[in-house]
């Protein structure tokens, strides 16, 4: 398929940039440029990377590309490649666009040796992300945080005394200086999709430490075993949309015979909150190293992981707008989970024998109040109270009164059997057990109990509900 940023950069291959640099061959091109291997007009050799021509109309842009090389010398490792020279063009068919010149190496990446097919096991990618992690204790000391570690930017550069190849990080052009430095402005969401840490597919900046290239290696990993991306998108904002809302499976449960000891490395970098996983580098190195002897004599050490299935996404850059549709609210991202990682119901056997005691303590205290109802009920159908007034049930004695008066009845009230009728007057009715009317100032008849064969004076059930319906309640 025809790709006019690769027919650019093949179109300079030959040309001398600036007046200085004679560009000779095309080693790659990236998310953010096109390296050459060139020659300088002293005689001198090295790497020079252009930045692609529509991002080099954004000045913040250029900024960032120049920065790379700040970034990577302030690491002061020999595992992280020098960088000897910024420069903007100033004539030409490039004319405004930035070029930074690095040490030239020879080797090739990780990825290479993928799209070659070469395999890689368990204990020797170990042994890789120890280097790696090594030159990652020293950057992350000068508080430069990489945030695009993936196959393409981990280089086996040969070593000139015959020794074998060192790993060196390369393109540290997404790097973010903890000093105060870092881009925002331009776009929130930089990195290489499928290798991108939940904090930096969302956008916060803020969020992103050491921790996020922890993660970008342990996505590595998961590739060379599980023979996938962590999760899978038909376009880079679907991908990037689930890198920042769902967490990684479990490595064994798509590499069944993925090692106890590789897996648990893996597993912990690729934890989805960042205080999860190792907290510092030198932490996720030592476990490397514990890991390593314990794959020692191993037959898993050496077994060769699937080839990655599908080709890997460049780096994109989404702006603060796009993001607002890839940071999903939590019942929306547990809704798109894969089946392999949806919440699993909780045993409800557990659950009941811890609700079993409410449930018994609550019947017994149902069972106390109406106990004390009744109680209250018997005593206040025998008993005047304090004011002369007759108390039925315990509700009734909290009730509130009447909002108007109610004006005063004859003084004789039918009795009928099995009901109570409270008759309200001016002045409190007078307690008796007869249905004469006393001789006291405005008589009342008070209301006849019958005699109920369980006992004297008890009043029966229905007395609370016949004083209530008499009151509208």
């Amino acid at each position: 398929m025809f790709d006019p940023i690769d027919e650019k950069a093949r179109a300079r291959v030959g040309s001398v940039l600036d007046d200085k640099w004679t560009l000779e061959r095309l080693l790659g091109v990236g998310g953010m440029g096109a390296v050459y291997e060139a020659r300088h007009r002293n005689g001198a050799r090295g790497a020079v990377k252009v930045l692609h021509p529509d991002l080099a109309r954004n000045e913040e842009v250029r900024l960032r590309f120049r920065r790379e090389g700040y970034a990577a010398n302030s690491v002061d490792h020999p595992g992280a490649v020098k960088v000897l020279d910024d420069e903007v063009v100033k004539s030409g068919p490039d004319e405004g666009t930035a070029y930074i010149v690095m040490e030239l190496l020879e080797g090739e990446s990780l990825e290479d040796r993928l799209e070659r097919g070469e395999t890689i096991g368990e204990r020797a990618f170990l042994v890789i992300l120890e280097q790696v992690l090594d030159v990652l204790v020293a950057a992350h000391a000068h508080g430069v945080v990489h945030r695009d570690l993936k196959p393409e930017n981990l280089f086996f550069a040969r070593s000139s005394d015959g020794g074998p190849p060192r790993v060196k990080l390369l393109d540290f052009g997404l790097a973010r200086l903890l000093a105060g430095q870092a881009i925002t402005t331009y776009g929130l969401a930089v990195g290489t999709p499928s290798f991108m840490s939940p904090e930096q597919a969302a956008g916060r900046v803020a969020d992103i430490d050491g921790r996020t290239d922890l993660f970008s290696l342990a996505a590595t990993g998961f590739r060379l075993t599980a023979g996938r991306r962590i999760h899978e998108g038909d376009n880079a904002v679907d991908l990037v949309t689930k890198m920042a809302n769902l967490p990684a499976p479990k490595l064994r449960d798509l590499a069944p015979s993925a090692s106890a000891a590789y897996a648990r490395v893996i597993d912990r970098g690729l934890e989805f909150l960042r205080e999860d996983r190792y907290p510092t580098a030198e932490a996720m190195r030592q476990d490397v190293r514990r890991a390593i002897e314990e794959l020692q004599g191993g037959e898993r050490g050496s077994t060769p992981a699937p080839p990655p299935a599908r080709a890997e996404l460049p780096i994109i850059e989404l702006s603060s707008s796009e993001l607002k549709s890839i940071v999903l609210e939590p019942a929306q991202a547990e809704a798109s989970l894969p089946p392999y990682l949806q919440p699993q119901p909780k045993p409800q056997g557990k659950r009941g024998r811890r609700v079993l005691p409410w449930v018994a303590g609550a019947l017994w205290v149902a069972i106390g109040v109406k106990i004390v109802a009744d109680s209250h009920a018997e005593t206040g159908a025998s008993a005047p109270s304090a004011g002369g007034a007759v108390v039925f049930d315990v509700e009734r004695a909290h009730a509130p009164a009447p909002p108007t008066p109610v004006p005063t009845v004859p003084t004789t009230v039918p009795s009928v059997p099995g009901t109570l009728v409270a008759t309200p007057s001016a002045t409190p009715p007078q307690p008796t057990q007869s249905s004469a009317a006393p001789t006291a100032p405005a008589p009342v008849a008070a209301p006849h109990v019958p005699a109920m064969p369980h006992g004297p004076h008890k009043p029966p059930r229905n007395v609370h509900h016949a004083a209530k319906k008499q009151h509208g309640r």
